[in-house]
């Protein structure tokens, strides 16, 4: 019986024309009774042909599973990959390579696969190459298999544990395994015991998982190396990219290049059953389904990998897509401008010399097309920015060269003077404040930092920050006599930096004229996120917008320094209409 669609953590209903679509496969594909279990591992020959599950998750974090996706079995040869990445971090590339290479082999998964020169295995995904893995993982002595276990279990997003009565049955009847053990440890392959490395592979092929654990597994691939549920990191993005390049070209044995044209994702299988494929920066699958083909993979988790890269255009290679620029949109500080509100003098400064700040929206990923694209604009600007703000919001991902290139862009523009302002980049991106990079949460106070900037560099003078009442612009032309007949009616208030001074949701029933100090108004909201709405300083009024509408406050207005204000109260406004109109 066909288990009922399980949908985590609010993403998707059970109406989901994703989990709909998962159900038709598992209904379309159940159908197939080829092939048969594996029968070299005694224990295995137990688990039930009927077994069939499909789960998807997302790098957002959406689980969809339909079908036997919380049946245990044992990860197999999909531990392969993961023990190679924790070498890979263990040891780093040039000593794991120097022991274990990196081509396509041909060969199914237990052939004595090794360099005719070297005696290296060729590839990590064979048996002779995952033992000699092992082997390295090993060399950690007592601790070994716990850090094993620790590192499946952070791309699970759960603890891990070993199959015992597998294990023992890999153990007593592992042969071959044991002989190539031997055989690498002749050659030099191995720094441990062959039979501590050979045991530690039987333990790696023992961890039991389910069908969501290898869809995790692989989303953590697909999501640089962090688990997009736990939000836990399982292992470098450096060593991912390492670990699917190998996968996309030896993951599938002796049927890789086949895999490779038909599904076009790395990916992994096990001969428990269970097949995982990754599509990076998008999604991870799993699929389980004991029934193997003669290359010792799952009939029907290929068949399913067939269809939902052909049904969802999942294949890495797909000709003619083209994707959104990585330059969203382009501008001149004038042109966007901060939610300060500017005196007109400051605004006409701003905009006549607009050109020498540049603002780029970038969008998708921070890499060599978004480099490409910003060098380009600032290389062919009439007038070269000294300022150049670079909003990543809406980046979802950067990599080592795009970082690399910020970091170069903000060098070349510090030797001419200029400086580099980011916003909006996610911790995860590790970019730290310098005299060259200035770093901001939101775009809007970026702006206004590039803002005083380039007036700092105009020589353009500073707006006061005490303006006398009798200046302000709301009273400025006023005579002294209507100016007298004014002032005995008004109210002040005194306020320090931080604290409220009008809350969203209160009754209107004042102007406010800033004589010293600035305000900011948010929309309503708490802490950092609030949304700035305008910031107004001496000289400038706020409130009058209440005056029109009559009704309760729409927003917060917070002092950013020591505050003083004249209101003018509604009701005065109202008595001068009808006692003084020429005053009103």
């Amino acid at each position: 019986m066909i288990a009922p669609p399980i949908v985590e953590n609010g993403r998707a209903s059970r109406v989901s024309p994703i989990v709909d679509y998962l159900s038709d496969l598992l209904a379309r594909f159940g159908e197939i009774d080829d092939g048969s279990l594996a029968s070299y591992i005694p224990e295995l020959t137990r688990s039930n042909p009927a077994h069939f599950g499909i789960c998807i998750v997302t790098l957002d974090g959406a689980v969809y599973e339909v079908g036997d996706t919380r049946e245990p079995f044992t990860i197999q040869s999909m531990s392969k990959p993961l023990t190679y990445g924790l070498a890979l971090e263990q040891l780093g590339e040039e000593a794991v390579h120097r022991r274990v290479g990196v081509e396509p082999s041909g060969d199914p998964f237990n052939e004595i696969s090794l360099a005719p020169t070297t005696g290296a295995p060729v590839n990590p995904m064979i048996n002779a190459g995952a033992i000699a893995c092992a082997g390295m993982v090993a060399e950690r002595g007592e601790e070994s298999l716990s850090l094993l276990l620790d590192a499946y279990s952070r791309y699970a997003g759960r603890g891990l544990g070993s199959d015992e009565a597998v294990y023992r049955s890999e153990r007593d009847t592992g042969h071959r395994n044991r002989a190539i053990a031997h055989l690498l440890g002749s050659v030099e392959m191995l720094k441990v015991a062959p039979e501590v490395a050979v045991d530690l592979y039987f333990r790696q092929c023992a961890v039991s998982v389910d069908c969501r654990d290898l869809a995790l597994i692989a989303s953590t691939l697909a999501n640089g190396g962090m688990n997009p549920v736990t939000q836990e990191r399982a292992v470098g993005e450096s060593v991912v990219r390492g670990v699917l390049s190998v996968m996309t070209t030896c993951g599938m044995y002796d049927g890789a290049g086949d895999w490779l044209r038909s599904v076009g994702l790395p990916a992994k299988s096990g001969v428990s059953g269970g097949v995982f494929a990754v599509l990076p920066g998008r999604l991870g699958i799993g699929v389980y389904s004991p029934l193997l083909d003669v290359r010792g993979n799952s009939v029907r988790g290929v068949a399913v990998c067939k269809a939902l890269s052909a049904d969802l255009a999942l294949h890495l290679v797909r000709p003619g897509e083209s994707t959104p620029p990585p330059v969203r949109a382009q501008h001149e500080l004038g042109e966007l401008g901060s939610k300060r509100v500017r005196t007109p003098a400051e605004r006409e400064a701003i905009r006549s010399s607009s050109a020498r700040a540049a603002v780029f929206e970038v969008q998708g990923e921070l890499g060599f097309m978004a480099a490409e694209a910003i060098s380009r604009r600032l290389t062919d600007a009439t007038v070269q920015p000294e300022l150049v703000v670079v909003d990543m919001r809406r980046v979802s991902r950067a990599d080592r060269g795009g970082i690399g290139f910020l970091r170069a862009l903000a060098t070349a523009l510090c030797t001419v003077g200029g400086a580099l302002v980011v916003s909006g980049a996610a911790p995860s991106l590790e970019l730290e404040p310098s005299d060259c990079i200035r770093l901001f949460e939101h775009l809007d106070e970026a702006l206004e930092w590039c803002e005083d900037e380039l007036l700092d560099r105009l020589g353009h003078p500073h707006a006061p920050t005490v303006v006398p009442f009798a200046e302000h612009e709301l009273v400025a032309s006023l005579d002294p006599d209507e100016l007298a007949r004014l002032t005995p009616q008004l109210g002040s208030i005194a306020v320090e930096a931080g604290e409220l001074v009008v809350r969203a949701g209160d009754a209107a029933a004042d102007v406010f004229l800033v004589t010293r100090g600035s305000l900011s108004v948010f929309a309503p909201g708490s802490g950092s996120r609030a949304r700035r709405l305008s910031t107004v300083s001496a000289g400038m009024t706020f409130g009058e917008l209440g005056y029109v509408e009559r009704g309760n406050r729409t927003a917060n207005v917070v002092a950013d320094t020591a505050v003083e204000c004249t209101t003018l109260p509604y009701a005065v406004l109202d008595r001068l209409a009808a006692a003084d109109p020429r005053l009103h």
